[in-house]
């Protein structure tokens, strides 16, 4: 199970990030619903995602390639009356076949781990369950959240820019508390990119899930 990690920022910065895309019951490119459970913990609710139609048999000659490939997940909060998020998570996996001892090597970059935990996995087998099911997601405080919201996930495999890359270790460096100044300035260039609209061509996948209610996640 993979480490918890969360990004909290304020709604002004949040609001960038989704400013402008449609609707929450209508987002314009969206793929089938994301597998989102739900679960009151201390307090907090925790997200526990199946991603695994993102990462099925095909993934094992791209992944298998002895370099290092990359994967970042975004997971957002969105009230069902509006389009800016109220929280927003982000985890950056880093993937390396090793050609000789048939392992895969994933380094987990988040929050928590700015520099990142590192774990072995025998099998591509082993692989893909691990980064099907991304746990331990907290989505902040209970009785922060909306009455009723929808969980959206944006899936990027192997981003093409440079400088996207970039911006996000430096959003996982500013929400850990590493680099202090500038940290919102940092969140809103993060925010500029996931604004766009994924290009042709690109390994991008937005998935959101049905509509949850503050009273149903407390109830469980």
């Amino acid at each position: 199970m993979v480490a918890r990690v969360t990004l909290l920022a304020r709604a002004g910065v949040l609001g960038l990030l989704l400013a402008g895309r449609a609707a929450p019951g209508t987002p314009e490119g969206a793929e089938p619903a994301a597998i989102v459970r739900l679960s009151p913990v201390r307090g907090h609710v925790m997200a526990t995602l199946d991603l695994s139609s993102l990462f099925g048999p095909g993934r094992q000659r791209e992944f298998g390639n002895g370099l290092t490939n990359l994967v970042e997940i975004y997971t957002a909060v969105l009230p069902a009356a509006a389009t800016a998020p109220v929280t927003i998570h982000g985890r950056l996996l880093e993937i390396l076949f090793d050609v000789w001892e048939e392992t895969y090597a994933v380094t987990v970059k988040d929050p928590e781990h700015p520099s990142g935990w590192r774990v072995v996995l025998p099998s591509f087998s082993s692989l893909r369950s691990f980064l099907s099911d991304q746990g331990d997601v907290d989505l902040g405080s209970l009785e922060a959240l909306p009455d009723a919201f929808t969980v959206e996930v944006r899936v990027e495999v192997n981003p093409i820019s440079k400088e996207q890359l970039q911006r996000t270790r430096e959003y996982i460096a500013a929400a850990a508390g590493v680099r202090s100044n500038g940290s919102r300035s940092v969140l809103g260039a993060v925010a500029s990119f996931l604004l766009r609209e994924p290009d042709a061509g690109t390994d991008v996948h937005v998935l959101r899930s049905p509509l949850f209610t503050r009273s149903g996640v407390a109830a469980r």
